[in-house]
């Protein structure tokens, strides 16, 4: 595993696909940093409003690997991206389609199930929606 920084993981969020291979491999690179978490949602919230609108959706299923396949290790990443998970749920949402919000309802459905928020987050998510 590379050595993580952070142009290190911009490059990575820059070459970020929406393919399951890419957003798995990235996020078990994050999960292997997760010491670094408080950065990793820093820079994964300021490129997810940076980057254009058809990626902005893989920025959330990556968020959504990593905080699930990373509660096994330690509650580092759901607590870390509990502050800015509402804001980036409302960024990608007011610039999607409909498919885009309907793909967005599905985590959130997949969250719901598996209690991965508390209540009061999971809700501001769905009004989100």
């Amino acid at each position: 595993m590379s050595v993580f920084s952070e142009p290190a993981l911009e490059k990575k969020l820059s070459e970020l696909s929406n393919s399951q291979q890419s957003v798995q491999t990235l996020s078990l690179w994050l999960i292997h940093h997760r010491k670094h978490s408080k950065t990793i949602v820093k820079v994964w919230y300021n490129e997810l409003k940076r980057a254009q609108v058809s990626r902005k959706l893989t920025f959330l299923y990556l968020a959504n690997d990593v905080i699930q396949n990373s509660k096994r290790k330690g509650p580092e990443f759901t607590q870390d991206f509990a502050p800015v998970i509402v804001d980036a749920f409302k960024h990608v949402a007011s610039g999607g389609d409909e498919s885009c919000k309907k793909q967005m309802g599905r985590v959130l459905s997949i969250w719901q199930e598996r209690v991965v928020y508390e209540n009061d987050i999971l809700e501001k998510l769905s009004d989100v929606l």
